[in-house]
């Protein structure tokens, strides 16, 4: 039975730039579209196979924004990196996702009087460590 999260202590370091992170989408994993293998011995129906490759959509989230982050943030910006998700339930570790990739955007909201400041950003996974070597994302309980 899966456990209500209220994202108490998830956190996510992107290099040297610290986000306190309102709202985080975590890994997804897509099989891809079907591949046709229809071809002219077929009589009846057309045919299809799944793909072998899986992707990993982007990821987004919703930080409160520090205006005096921005040098950290602007650093971290297409730098591909391997980057950790731990997730946790008042005080207890729920585990960790370790993946390769890089901060796509930041993009502050509009600020409006009486409320924090937050900016949404995107996480682009490469799946390939820094020495270009094709490496998924790593789970740990």
């Amino acid at each position: 039975m899966a456990q209500a999260i209220e994202g108490l202590g998830t956190t996510l370091t992107i290099g040297s730039a610290t986000l306190c992170y309102v709202s985080l989408q975590g890994l997804g994993i897509e099989g891809g579209e079907k591949l046709d293998a229809t071809c002219l011995d077929n009589a009846s129906w057309k045919t299809y196979l799944p793909q072998t490759l899986k992707e990993i959509p982007d990821l987004s989230f919703t930080a409160a924004f520090e205006p005096d982050e921005w040098d950290a943030i602007e650093a971290e910006i297409n730098v591909n990196q391997q980057l950790t998700i731990s997730y946790s339930y008042q005080g207890v570790s729920l585990g960790s996702v370790t993946f390769w990739g890089y901060l796509r955007s930041l993009v502050p909201a509009e600020g409006e009087v009486g409320t924090r400041w937050t900016a949404t950003g995107t996480i682009v996974v490469t799946n390939m460590n820094g020495s270009n070597v094709e490496t998924g994302p790593s789970y740990s309980a």
